[in-house]
């Protein structure tokens, strides 16, 4: 049996993200993780590579979380905007849970990295460009789009401290109003 096949992967993601939240991106190293997880520091290199792949991967499993969640609430529907009214509502479904925030902080942290924002920031063009803007309804998609986007960012950050009804009611109002 190879090494690979012998160390859980996932396990050493959740360490990962654990030594993020604890420490930031300044406390992630090879060793901490290989510390943490009570393994060589070569049995982490080998999954991972250096530091730079085990925020990937960190990324790589929120990704593959957050695209899981967004085919529920889409329903395999296939219709033009499903994908973007499926994230609006995983943002007003999930924004007040405790893995949802921690996710958002991780993210947050992760923004340091050049590679990181790039990446958002392409996934925030395309997503932007995906919408006709010549027609009401792709009008109305944006700002909904951008309004979740700045709600998640508001409570994310701290900037805002609203109670749980009150996102709720808010995001009910942005389903009502443009969606």
């Amino acid at each position: 049996m190879s090494t690979k096949s012998k160390i859980d992967k996932n396990h050493l993601i959740s360490i990962i993200e654990e030594i993020i939240l604890e420490d930031g991106l300044s406390g992630l190293s090879i060793r901490k993780v290989a510390s943490k997880a009570n393994i060589s520091i070569g049995g982490v290199q080998y999954i991972f590579g250096n530091k730079e792949e085990m925020i990937k991967a960190v990324l790589e499993k929120n990704e593959e979380d957050y695209t899981h969640q967004i085919k529920i609430l889409s329903k395999d529907d296939t219709s033009k905007y499903s994908q973007l009214k499926a994230h609006i509502e995983y943002i007003s479904n999930h924004n007040s849970t405790k893995e949802f925030d921690k996710i958002s902080k991780i993210i947050t942290i992760l923004l340091q990295e050049k590679f990181v924002l790039e990446s958002l920031q392409n996934w925030y063009k395309t997503s932007l460009e995906s919408i006709d803007t010549n027609t009401e309804e792709g009008k109305k998609l944006r700002l909904a789009f951008l309004f979740s986007e700045a709600m998640f960012t508001l409570i994310t950050l701290k900037y805002i401290d609203l109670s749980d009804k009150e996102q709720k009611d808010i995001f009910d109002d942005l389903k009502k109003f443009l969606l």
